[in-house]
């Protein structure tokens, strides 16, 4: 899977998605569904919030699909000192931290992913709740 991001520019900051990330943890729609509305295009405007709220909100983000750029001067995302790393309820292995993830494309830095727990993940290393990890009850 290519992790490509696709950048929503907004005045404040910017907000890029990686689809290839995502859990679908709905963080971002539950958080904030003014900026996040999958049922729109675009699905994210970043104006339709206050910058340190959207900010708070792609902070949720488990997977680290959603990033941020602030453009008012404000602190960008900063890691988790030190990195954690932990299983969740579904199985998953949530990381947090300065992250350097080697993957078949390269290395990924971030701040925030999650990891297939189960091994059946066709976005190795990073969880792509695969139906078969469903069915076993993992991921």
């Amino acid at each position: 899977m290519k992790l490509v991001p696709k950048v929503y520019t907004g005045e404040s900051m910017d907000v890029s998605f990686t689809p290839a990330l995502c859990i679908h943890a709905a963080e971002c729609v539950k958080g904030h569904p003014e900026v996040f509305d999958t049922k729109r295009r675009p699905w994210i405007i970043p104006d339709e919030g206050a910058a340190d709220t959207v900010a708070d909100v792609i902070a949720r983000c488990p997977s680290g699909a959603l990033q941020y750029l602030r453009k008012d001067q404000r602190p960008n995302e900063l890691p988790d000192v030190p990195a954690v790393i932990g299983p969740n309820s579904s199985g998953q292995l949530v990381a947090r931290g300065d992250l350097r993830i080697r993957h078949e494309e390269g290395e990924l830095k971030t701040y925030r992913a999650t990891l297939c727990g189960c091994g059946h993940s066709h976005n190795q290393p990073f969880c792509d709740k695969s139906s078969i990890c469903k069915e076993g009850g993992n991921n």
